[in-house]
């Protein structure tokens, strides 16, 4: 008999026919299976297209020149794998893409913004003081001391140092008379009709309560044209009916094509202003969204003519877009979220009714100048002191969070009401010219001004500058093509892979098996039948 070693251990013992006697079975698949392993790894290397495999295996070359060409391929697929895994996260990070489609976009496709007009006084003197005379009061309190505490209303607004005694005083006065404060709020702002003395839309002279409508905001009690954001408007009944039922538009561009109101300040009847002069805030937003510091505000001085022009912008969301979840794309559309007071979903409507929600949790109320769809109870002058200690929760933009330095992202804080920004939306950015308004010499709209005495009244003109706005597209920042494109091309440069590399690859370790295993027998048939011969 002969012994073999094979590796340092006795793996068979042959007999003198040179048969083998029974061996380990386990070594003996190992060995074949890494044989043939190595055996279609070459074979491949051979023949694929895939770039410096078939020099590693070249007949004739030294071992040296066979390590520099591994080591090159190695490097290249190294870089091909690293840049791979550099665009893929880019397309998890960066789900969708926002980009400029069109700097040509019709405005007519695009609704006239909401104007809402508000008076820089929110208490009318005459009204404050006729009001206090008729209510009942303590023995040593004058009228105009009375008038002088309706001041506080204001403190909601974040004006003013807390002070719960005379917080608790004027309670225990409106609960004595059976009021509360949206009730004189209600009676002591300025009234539209009064604040709107002329109203004209697209060159054509209205009647001011068919265009505007009574609404609350972040102000307080305002007037507002093109307003759509409440379940149910404040027009007239006799006048209902003549209300678009949309945003109204318009199909021109230039000052006579918009919006021209001539305001009276009533500067004899300020009372409590927050800002030290006589005018008033317009704020221009989108018809559905809430009036609020979001919206672009313009300050318009008494016995000025002030020239608002808009130039608009559109971002709408394609289907691919609408395809991802709302958390990765960092946006809801019109359909997904349901608010509980706003008719439309945006991101203004969800913070503002966010912020409301944060402080009825907080203080068990809501103030007045914030929406309400009557669930929650108004905030009562016993309540002002919890209010206006709690100001960080409605008077910022996310509550409760008022950090100068402090960077928040989409992710945890910004949205702690579950608001994210919509999918689609129309921005206003406006440019105002301001002057004296003198009529003098002035020989235009002589009819707008007819039976108008002039002296402190403010005309406002809100027109879009241009025919053409900005269009925005926000899309998925790669499809499945881009992603079979962006692969395919890292691959091909660095390794010159391909589709049919790829299915070399398969062939040689699946189909190749089953044809080599078909080959072997067909031999083993020829050889058996040859020995019979």
């Amino acid at each position: 008999m002969q012994k073999i070693t094979f590796k340092g251990l006795t793996q068979r013992v042959i007999d003198k026919n040179g048969e083998f006697f029974k061996a380990r079975p386990s070594f003996r698949a190992e060995f074949q299976c890494r044989s043939w392993f190595g055996k279609q790894l070459r074979g491949l290397c051979d023949i694929t297209a895939l770039h410096g495999y078939s020099q590693i295996v070249r007949d004739g070359y030294s071992m040296v020149e066979r390590t520099v060409w591994t080591c090159a391929v190695v490097a290249s697929t190294i870089s091909a794998i690293t840049l791979l895994m550099i665009s893929w996260s880019w397309s998890v990070e960066t789900p969708t893409v926002t980009v400029t489609e069109s700097t040509n976009y019709p405005t007519w496709n695009l609704p006239f913004p909401a104007v809402t007009v508000c008076n820089l006084n929110k208490i009318s003197a005459s009204a404050a003081r006729s009001r206090a005379e008729t209510m009942r009061r303590p023995g040593n309190m004058t009228v105009d001391e009375l008038a002088e505490m309706f001041r506080l209303f204001l403190h909601v607004t974040g004006l003013g140092d807390p002070d719960p005694v005379r917080y608790r005083l004027l309670h225990d006065i409106m609960l004595m008379n059976n009021l509360e404060i949206p009730q004189l709020m209600g009676e002591f702002t300025p009234p539209c009709g009064t604040l709107l003395e002329r109203c004209m839309w697209k060159g054509t002279q209205w009647r001011c309560d068919n265009l505007f409508q009574v609404v609350n905001s972040t102000e307080g009690l305002c007037c507002s044209f093109n307003y759509y954001g409440q379940l149910k408007d404040n027009y007239p009944k006799k006048i209902t009916v003549s209300v678009p039922k949309d945003p109204r538009r318009v199909m021109a561009s230039g000052y006579q094509t918009g919006l021209s109101v001539l305001l009276q300040p009533h500067a004899e009847d300020y009372h409590s202003t927050d800002v030290a002069s006589y005018g008033f805030k317009v704020m221009i937003h989108s018809s559905y969204d809430y009036p609020d510091n979001d919206a672009e505000i313009k300050l318009v001085l008494a016995g000025t003519e002030s020239f608002i022009t808009l130039r608009p912008t559109a971002t709408y969301a394609t289907d691919d877009a609408l395809d991802v979840a709302p958390a990765v794309r960092n946006c809801y559309s019109r359909q997904e979220r349901v608010l509980g007071v706003m008719q439309r979903y945006s991101y203004v409507n969800c913070m503002v009714e966010c912020r409301a929600t944060n402080i009825y949790a907080k203080c068990g109320c809501v103030p007045y100048h914030l929406p309400n769809n009557g669930s929650m109870r108004n905030c009562e002058m016993k309540d002002m002191e919890c209010v206006v200690r709690a100001r960080d929760r409605y008077v910022t933009a996310v509550p409760t969070r008022n950090g100068s330095v402090e960077r928040l992202s989409y992710g945890s804080v910004v949205a702690p009401c579950g608001c994210l920004p919509g999918c689609d939306k129309v921005q206003y950015p406006s440019e105002m010219v301001t002057g004296r308004m003198n009529r003098s010499f002035s020989f235009n709209a002589i009819s707008f001004f007819k039976d108008i005495q002039l002296q402190n009244q403010s005309l406002v003109h809100i027109y879009l500058a241009d025919l053409t706005a900005t269009h925005f597209r926000m899309d998925i920042y790669q499809d499945s093509l881009g992603v079979l494109a962006s692969f395919g091309g890292i691959l091909g440069l660095f390794l010159g892979f391909s589709i049919i590399t790829g299915f070399e690859m398969v062939y040689y370790f699946s189909i190749r098996l089953l044809f080599d295993a078909i080959a072997k027998k067909s031999d083993k048939r020829n050889a058996s039948s040859a020995g019979q011969h």
